[in-house]
């Protein structure tokens, strides 16, 4: 996606919490670290449950002009391609890649990444 990192998790949560899937952040690098000013580099690790079954996981790596998102650890196919069909439903901005990558972003309020649209 050619967006902020943190706008680009948002995004995808929010897309994700609507199709009925449950989504926990399992990792943020801006929150371990915990020097947002001297941070231009975002990685986020979400974990999305379907109702049953282990959880798909998506790995945001990105900074404030761009971001990639990496599906892995899906069981099944139906999860797999109810997943990425909905990442490739982001807006026009949003690009697909091959081999499961997608650019993405997030919001968090950090100076050097601007605010989410």
């Amino acid at each position: 996606m050619n967006q902020d990192c943190n706008c680009s998790v948002t995004k995808v949560t929010d897309q994700l919490h609507e199709a009925g899937f449950s989504v926990v952040r399992s990792f943020d690098l801006l929150s371990a670290r915990g020097n947002l000013r001297n941070c231009i580099c975002q990685k986020v690790i979400l974990l999305v449950y379907e109702q049953e079954g282990p959880p798909v996981t998506l790995i945001f790596d990105g900074n404030a002009i761009s971001t990639s998102i990496f599906l892995e650890n899906f069981q099944s196919h139906s999860t797999r391609s109810r997943v990425t069909n909905l990442l490739s439903q982001l807006s026009p901005v949003d690009q697909t890649l091959d081999n499961n990558q997608l650019n993405g972003s997030d919001e968090k309020s950090n100076p050097l990444m601007p605010p989410c649209e």
